[in-house]
């Protein structure tokens, strides 16, 4: 991503990133046969580009900018700003060779700006999906092919997770980290889970039984940076590896299913997953830190639907997602639901997207009674609340205003001074380009 997902909590003194879609949170396209050189803002580069494509190479640009203000409740008011940009070539290795080979895939991203959902939001699903550590770094680098007449799909190398699994298409329209990697993973999980800007070494497995079916599988190493579960000093454990490239096999191993079916129903698409994961690795316990377990697993459930067409190119689509696991002695957040509805071309704006979406992310029992236990407030349910909207203003620039409340931070936490962190109102602006 350039893209992060999630906070840690304060009860652990420190917060965990938040999932990041940069170089794509998506899931990625084939390359194109021609580029329209509107829809790039530095075009078809005298026709470079379009020749490159004739060789199986697309070479894709991006920079995505946002600026923040929080006025309302945290610790203190404060105003940031936080940017990112994305290069990928993708090379279809067929049309580049004559050989029958699949598709590779490098890509890198340049994170800037200063996190602040750490503080002074202390919450722990962070405010915006780019929110990372400043740093230079190689995102993915995979190779792909296909096999039983295409109905078998493997990927192997440095992946990003987060483009396949518990992602929810719908919820990609808003800002707020949670709605695109969930927020149980980002605070249960090594690193903040295998997604942006920490990729990891894994396999992926996509069988296609039918236009209704697929079948995902994944194996992946589960702290490709190597760092503690628990950091004090760098609670991402981003600045650990700040060039990407490092890789540690001492922890666990991660491993993710799902099942996608897809049905109309009306003319109305709709598409349903199940899934789960499961963590070979040791997992610090919520009440005593001293203490670990092994092993963690969660569940989940997603659902995309549309609800509604107005027309020929408006829509109402709708999703929700819920994860939940029964492992409250080695997680920070045991249940986590969130949904939202978007509205398609409103105003008969092809490009345009109007989002309204709500959440929660619920603390584990064990570490509330460790709160109470220290004399602190117990933490219980955290509470989000966004309504954004997408403004395609050229093919080649999109710009988002964005409005979000957070009820209760971490569940109801003290800041750095002992005093309670209030209900939060936040204002955004995001901008993305296409070069």
């Amino acid at each position: 991503m350039v893209v992060f997902l999630a906070v840690l909590s304060p009860a652990y003194a420190q917060t965990v990133p938040v999932s990041v879609p940069s170089a794509g949170v998506t899931p990625r396209q084939s390359v194109p046969d021609h580029i329209d050189p509107r829809t790039r803002l530095s075009g078809d580069w005298g026709g470079m580009r379009n020749w490159l494509l004739a060789q199986g190479i697309d070479i894709r640009i991006s920079d995505t900018d946002e600026l923040w203000a929080n006025p309302v409740g945290g610790a203190q008011a404060s105003e940031n700003y936080i940017g990112s940009t994305a290069v990928e070539m993708v090379t279809d290795l067929h049309a580049l060779t004559g050989l029958a080979l699949g598709t590779f895939d490098i890509s890198a991203m340049e994170i800037r700006g200063r996190p602040f959902s750490n503080a002074p939001l202390y919450v722990f699903n962070q405010t915006s999906n780019i929110e990372a550590d400043d740093n230079g770094r190689l995102y993915e680098l995979w190779y792909s092919q296909k096999f039983l007449r295409e109905r078998l799909a493997l990927r192997i190398g440095k992946l990003d997770l987060g483009h396949d699994f518990m992602v929810s298409s719908v919820g990609l329209t808003f800002l707020n980290a949670s709605f695109s990697w969930p927020i149980m993973p980002d605070n249960d999980l090594y690193d903040q889970g295998p997604v942006s800007p920490v990729t990891t070494p894994a396999i992926r497995l996509r069988y296609t039984l039918s236009p209704r079916w697929n079948f995902l599988f994944a194996a992946a190493d589960d702290n490709p940076v190597g760092g503690p579960f628990i950091n004090v000093r760098d609670p991402w454990n981003q600045n650990r590896d700040p060039g990407g490239t490092r890789f540690s096999f001492s922890t666990g191993a991660l491993f993710f299913g799902e099942v996608q079916y897809r049905r109309d129903i009306s003319g109305r698409q709709g598409t349903y997953k199940l899934g789960g994961y499961f963590d070979t690795g040791r997992f610090p316990d919520q009440s005593d830190f001293a203490k670990s377990h092994k092993t963690n697993w969660a569940v989940y459930g997603i659902v995309d639907q549309t609800l509604r067409h107005f027309g020929r190119i408006t829509t109402l689509d709708a999703f929700i997602r819920g994860n939940w696991t029964a492992d409250t002695d080695r997680n920070q957040i045991v249940y986590a639901v969130d949904g939202g509805i978007a509205l398609s071309a409103p105003f008969h704006r092809r490009g345009d997207v109007l989002g309204l979406g709500a959440g929660l992310g619920a603390a584990s029992p064990c570490l509330a009674a460790a709160d109470r236990r220290s004399g602190l407030p117990a933490q219980g349910n955290e509470y989000h609340l966004e309504l954004t909207y997408q403004a395609q203003v050229t093919p080649w620039f999109m710009l988002q205003p964005d409005i979000q409340g957070i009820v209760s931070p971490s569940g109801g936490v003290l800041d750095d001074r002992g005093r309670r962190v209030h209900d939060e109102a936040i204002f955004g602006l995001h901008g993305s380009v296409t070069f």
